[in-house]
């Protein structure tokens, strides 16, 4: 948990209760790290800003509202001797929490999957979705009714020798190891393996020569897997690390239903110093079926596409 030291936490203080504050304030007494608060207002739409004609007072009226609120969130945590501050951002949601996120070079961003007045199908709101995909920092997306992270996953690759992986594979192993040892709980290790286009390789081959090529590529896998986890001083093969064979985002979203995980780490790749980094297939895949928490971790050279305006 030492790895976050400057945490931004967003939430939306027309409700109560805020669980995920309690757990950035854990974070930060074990880090020494500080805490800055934030609340959006958003956007009017066109049709507000037509027919009020005093909207410019109203949205001031409102931030108003959330920044008195804001500033007793943070009080406590100030009596804490906890480094917290609190803003109100103005514009679209997502935006602007990147941007802040950018301004203030925070590690973390913290915020409930999914927002209250959210009209998203899926598990994750847009907000989260965008937050996962563009900001350039760690984001931790919590379920608003599942705070204790019993059962936590750590999603690895070490497969491909490639270094942005090499240097996610490491955040991942050390993050699932803290916070399950945390929260008083347990973590696994899961790599899924498959072989390059299995399928027309072994429509085209005889069935032994595939089951050998098959075998080989395992062992190869395994070796490597075994290799990483020595490196973390771990024992080769433990119990609590699965190597399978399958689609990775098949292979991880099965694990985390049947299993009852609690909270998902994996690590999200983009394109290498271009501004618009994507987040790649298997993270993007993972993302649309999984419902836990998910702390979703990118490269040292991610590049948001959006700019912090200062």
């Amino acid at each position: 948990m030492k790895r976050f030291r400057n945490i931004l936490v967003a939430v939306d203080t027309r409700f109560d209760e805020h669980p995920i504050i309690d757990e950035a304030v854990a974070i930060a007494e074990q880090s020494g790290g500080a805490i800055k608060i934030v609340d959006v207002v958003p956007e009017f739409s066109w049709t507000v800003r037509l027919t009020l004609n005093d909207h410019e007072h109203m949205r001031d009226l409102i931030a108003e509202e959330k920044r008195t609120k804001l500033t007793e969130l943070s009080a406590p945590l100030k009596a804490k001797g906890i480094d917290a501050e609190s803003k109100v951002l103005m514009g679209k949601t997502s935006v602007e929490i990147i941007r802040e996120a950018v301004r203030g070079e925070h590690d973390l961003v913290m915020r409930v999957t999914k927002g209250h007045d959210s009209r998203s199908k899926g598990f994750f709101g847009n907000t989260g979705s965008r937050l996962l995909r563009q900001c350039p920092c760690a984001v931790w997306l919590v379920t608003p009714e599942r705070q204790q992270f019993q059962h936590v996953l750590g999603c690895v690759d070490t497969s491909t020798g490639d270094l942005i992986d090499g240097e996610l594979n490491n955040k991942v192993f050390e993050l699932a190891k803290t916070i399950s040892g945390f929260h008083g709980g347990f973590y696994s290790i899961i790599q899924a393996w498959l072989t390059w286009n299995w399928q027309m390789l072994k429509s085209r081959m005889e069935p032994e020569a595939f089951t050998e090529m098959e075998a080989a590529n395992k062992k190869q896998v395994t070796q490597q897997l075994d290799h990483f986890l020595a490196t973390h001083g771990a024992e080769s093969s433990p119990s609590n690390v699965h190597l399978v064979n399958g689609d990775p985002a098949d292979v991880i979203t099965r694990f985390a239903r049947k299993n009852d995980v609690d909270l998902v780490i994996m690590g999200t790749v983009g394109r290498s110093g271009i501004s618009g980094a994507v987040v790649g297939n298997t993270a993007e895949q993972v993302l649309a079926r999984i419902e836990c928490s998910v702390l979703a971790l990118k490269p040292s050279n991610f590049v948001s596409p959006i700019a912090s305006e200062d």
